[in-house]
């Protein structure tokens, strides 16, 4: 039983418990108003790359000396993270360099003619991997397509969400115990194994991820985790800065558990905040404006989860606790309305900062309703405001109606099956969250034209040209994907589907007639046609371009067995 104070005498564990509660409180309102009066300056999270040079597909007479790469934010490279493909099988790392937004990849001198492909990966400001291919022909093009290897980056990824789930959860877990104590309890209400055992799941998580998100970042494979060179060089990154800050917090906490009651509340408080602050080095707020404003909403946003969390935990270990050892039901009534109506407020500053961070990070509606991180966002905010209704009613229907009947042990069960139904629903909030920070806010999922593969094609169209792909080159069905435009390179929309034909002058065959399907995209279209045996077959795309003009684009193949 809690030791009361007699009226009239002075507390000073109790006033120091107060004041701590009135400064955290002010706090937060005080980010939260700012968050609504100050409007947020526009920002992207994952960088997206706007154009190269030269452009993707390009057929060009000469080498380049360098390709171009022009981003909408700043990126790093990473070691190796530019290889050419040649049609012959064989591939280099190439050097770049990165100036602002662009970066200028260095190509060998003397590139014989044939097919490339330039593989690079950079990351993004917000630690983020992003990666691509970049194709080429130099002079004729050659009879194969380059093969681009690709490391196998599942179990990273995997890994990387799985370890980040935990670190949240781990480390939400000790915050929601630690503020449960020192707010709503009043007392050690949970003991010391359950902190330590979150603590150590926290920082395991967070030592684990250190290297694992250089293995990320650079696309290597689980094996790196071993490299001493991936690992010393996990240090200066963003996630060392996390597990520093983690660490920091989750000891400060467990120190003011054995801490004199006054002392380990302040020492509690502040590592809380510490570890609260983990959450910033790395993740998407860091890239958004202005950074201070939406950094503290990040961190409001996790507190009030880690608070909720960590105090349903509490709160099931001292309603066991309470039924098993038979406590006054009135004294363990006014715990559970003191954290109702803490939940309460939490629900309130956790569905307001959320939609703020929505607001700033997806940026508009269509990319909220069209993309996989708005539908993760749209279902978090769902389960949250779920989880609201659920804490409501528990406050306002079913705490009330327990103490009004003195808490019968039926009514204990009911109780405690509704606060794990809602710690069960945090911890899918917590999983969704974990999702969203792999998931691009700004990339919105429209259904473009596939990106073509195989050989480039170029012919010209009257006063303008015939662009696209021949695939896969070899004897037996083959696509042909093609864009016709005019001399200002704008879309040519004929009054008819072109009619696409292929004959082999060398051995008498054709012309074949193609099947030929419009594209996704003005002025495109898809031809499939069946080449019986290899050789120099000719295309030849007639496009009715007005009622007077019918001009022809014709341009030769190579087709292997």
């Amino acid at each position: 039983m809690p030791r009361r104070t007699p009226p009239g005498t002075s507390n000073p564990e109790a006033r120091a418990r107060g004041l701590l509660v009135r400064w955290l409180l002010g706090l937060l309102l005080a980010t939260v108003t700012l968050l609504l009066l100050l409007p947020a300056t526009p920002a992207f999270a994952h960088a997206e790359l706007l154009s190269t040079m030269p452009a993707d597909g390009a057929l060009l007479a000469e080498a380049p000396r360098s390709v171009a790469l022009t981003f909408d934010e700043e990126v790093f490279l990473v070691p190796e993270g530019f290889q050419l493909y040649d049609a012959n099988g064989g591939h280099r790392t190439v050097s770049a360099e990165a100036v602002d937004a662009t970066v200028r990849v260095n190509l060998p001198s003397g590139l014989a003619e044939g097919n490339y492909v330039l593989g690079w990966r950079v990351v993004s400001d917000d630690s983020h991997p992003e990666s691509g291919v970049l194709s080429f022909t130099v002079g004729l093009a050659s009879a194969s397509v380059p093969t681009v290897v690709e490391n196998d980056a599942g179990p990273v990824d995997a890994l990387y969400g799985i370890l980040t789930a935990l670190g949240y959860l781990g480390l939400f877990c000790l915050v929601g115990l630690t503020v449960f104590d020192l707010c709503v309890a009043r007392t050690s209400a949970v003991g010391h194994r359950l902190p330590r055992v979150a603590a150590l799941v926290a920082v395991s998580a967070y030592v684990l991820l250190v290297p694992l998100a250089v293995a990320r970042q650079r696309g290597l494979a689980l094996g790196a985790l071993v490299n001493p060179t991936v690992v010393s060089a996990g240090w200066s990154g963003g996630a060392a800065v996390t597990l520093v800050l983690a660490a920091s917090g989750a000891a400060l906490m467990l120190l003011g558990g054995r801490l004199p009651r006054r002392a380990g509340v302040w020492v509690g408080a502040v590592g809380v905040a510490v570890a609260l602050v983990s959450v910033l080095p790395v993740g998407h707020t860091r890239t958004f404006g202005p950074s201070w404003l939406v950094m503290g909403a990040d961190v409001v946003h996790a507190a009030t989860a880690a608070v909720w969390f960590g105090g349903l935990v509490a709160l099931i270990l001292h309603v066991t606790r309470a039924r098993r050892r038979k406590d006054d039901p009135a004294e363990a009534a006014k715990v559970l309305a003191r954290f109702s109506t803490l939940a309460g407020g939490l629900v309130v500053l956790l569905g307001i900062t959320g939609t703020i961070l929505a607001v700033v990070i997806v940026g508009s509606v269509p990319a909220l309703v069209g993309s996989a991180y708005g539908h993760l966002l749209l279902a978090k905010l769902g389960m949250v405001a779920l989880i609201g209704g659920l804490a409501a009613w528990n406050r306002f229907g079913l705490v009330p109606r327990l103490e009004r009947d003195r808490i019968t042990w039926q009514g204990w069960r009911h109780l405690t099956l509704a606060i794990r139904l809602e710690m069960v629903g945090l911890v899918v909030v917590i999983g969704l969250t974990t999702a969203l920070t792999l998931q691009n806010p700004r990339a919105t999922d429209t259904f473009a034209e596939p990106t073509p593969v195989g050989i480039p094609v170029l012919a010209e169209l009257g006063t303008g040209h015939l662009t696209g792909r021949f695939g896969p080159g070899v004897a037996g069905v083959n696509i042909i994907t093609f864009s016709l435009t005019d001399a200002g390179g704008a879309p040519i929309e004929p009054l008819d589907i072109p009619q696409v034909s292929v004959s082999e002058p060398n051995l008498s065959l054709g012309p074949l007639a193609a099947t030929v399907e419009p594209g996704m995209t003005p002025g495109s279209f898809r031809a499939e046609v069946v080449l019986p045996v290899a050789g120099q077959w000719k295309i030849t795309a007639a496009v009715r371009i007005n009622e007077l003009e019918r001009p022809a684009a014709i341009t030769d193949v190579v087709v292997v067995e």
